[in-house]
């Protein structure tokens, strides 16, 4: 494969585009666990995922984009404007979506049910992220020209500016909260930005790539997985210390609690993966999942343990839920796609 330098690897993983035909060739022994034996690990069979043919289960217990609409459990919102991204809820409930209307990318606060307000106006020069609590937006920009990241954070609700810092390079937003934004640079290192005081404390000099501020997790590449670089998962409060390490498997969300991670193929690269492992945050695997003629859309958790996968094939699509290698769908089944 040819070699692309780090922050391409990082925008790879951010926008969930994972190749289907890597992931399908599957990965040679996986990351090491304690009590693991990474031969046995790599024989083990994946759980093959049909929509069609799987049984309806309960609806899923977190909202997800389909088409125009956010779907929440029972209750499906219409979004106006193009290419809906839901970035998350904030504490009133409301969902903050990026929309495109026109030329412009527009943040709004979308009541569920109908109705919506505007928290930024163009955004389609920034990155945006939303904290995990839903309390603060980030948005970050990088100028080519003078080779700097611009970043600023603000209250979800309000939008009161609650600080902004400039630095060199280019910086990636890993999770922010009330207080603090957990950022990396291209090449590291990890800072956790205090809006407060307006200073930031280095976690680790290498480079971040996942992160879950409420829960104490992070994870970093080692160096360029282009150039033999590796997955270690820690605490962010002990960074020192690996809790799993894998040269084989990039970590692209952990559970609700962090205490499981969703990992894929570490080079895949294109529009979405065609398998993936879920994993305790020591390695331990507890499930795999893979489909065929088609990708996983999107992965996210529902609680501590259960994947929801948004799987599309040539034949049906939905988001299907699995626990322990056991699968059901959790949405109605909808049509296709052509590959």
């Amino acid at each position: 494969m040819t070699h692309r330098p780090l922050a391409a690897a990082l925008a790879a993983l951010t926008t969930l585009a994972l190749s289907q035909g890597l992931a399908l060739t599957g990965s040679p022994a996986l990351g090491s666990a304690p009590g693991a034996t990474p031969g046995s690990e790599a024989r083990a069979r994946a759980t093959t995922i049909r929509p069609e043919k799987l049984d309806r289960g309960a609806d899923a217990a977190q909202p997800y984009v389909r088409g125009k609409r956010i779907v929440d459990g029972a209750e499906s919102t219409r979004v106006r404007g193009r290419q809906l991204r839901l970035l998350g809820t904030r504490p009133d409930g409301r969902y903050v979506v990026i929309t495109q209307r026109g030329d412009h990318d527009r943040v709004r606060a979308v009541e569920p049910g109908g109705g919506s307000s505007k928290i930024f106006g163009d955004t389609s020069q920034l990155e945006v992220s939303l904290s995990g609590d839903g309390t603060t937006l980030v948005t970050g920009r990088f100028k080519y020209r003078s080779r700097h990241t611009l970043l600023r954070a603000y209250d979800s609700t309000t939008g009161e500016l609650l600080g902004s810092r400039k630095r060199k390079g280019y910086l990636t937003t890993l999770d922010s909260a009330t207080d603090t934004v957990l950022y990396s640079g291209e090449n590291g290192p990890v800072v956790a930005w205090d809006l407060s005081t307006d200073t930031g404390e280095r976690v680790t000099k290498r480079f971040g790539y996942r992160a879950d501020l409420a829960n104490d997790r992070l994870a970093v590449f080692t160096k360029d997985p282009y150039q033999g670089g590796c997955t270690v998962v820690s605490s962010i409060s002990d960074p020192d210390t690996a809790l799993w390490r894998s040269c084989d498997e990039a970590v692209w969300h952990f559970s609700t609690d962090a205490s499981h991670v969703v990992t894929s193929y570490i080079l895949a690269d294109g529009l979405g993966p065609a398998q993936v492992t879920v994993r305790t945050d020591e390695g331990v695997r507890t499930g795999r999942y893979r489909v065929d003629n088609g990708y996983f859309r999107s992965l996210f958790f529902e609680d501590a343990d259960t994947l929801l996968l948004d799987t599309a094939t040539d034949k049906a699509s939905g988001v299907v839920r699995c626990d322990a290698g056991r699968c059901e769908l959790a949405s109605d089944l909808g049509p296709g796609e052509s590959f």
